[in-house]
């Protein structure tokens, strides 16, 4: 019988609970190396074709919702086609200030 050790005065963060019951080897990178992104994040890919609809399908719904944006670009990674974030244009005639 194995004793319990519990990790007493030492935070308990995303990382503890994501490899408690199957512990990762420290040697298996955490990050991607082209993009800065983690692993194993779920991400949408640009050069997956239902990624790119549900992309598509954001940025039409985000446009047609808010008037004061001109256009949106979604900025990927361009070697491993991850979706990193949305960049907005705003039209500044359309809105003001207080």
């Amino acid at each position: 019988m194995t004793k319990f050790n519990p990790p007493t005065n030492k935070p308990l963060d995303r990382a503890y609970f994501k490899y408690k019951d199957n512990p990762k080897d420290e040697s298996v990178p955490k990050y991607m190396p082209c993009c800065g992104e983690e692993v194993d994040n779920d991400y949408l890919d640009v050069n997956d074709p239902e990624d790119w609809e549900l992309i598509e399908n954001y940025i039409e719904d985000h446009l047609f919702d808010y008037s004061s944006t001109e256009s949106i670009t979604p900025r990927s990674c361009e070697e491993c086609g991850r979706l990193i974030e949305y960049i907005s244009e705003l039209n500044e005639k359309a809105w003001r200030i207080g």
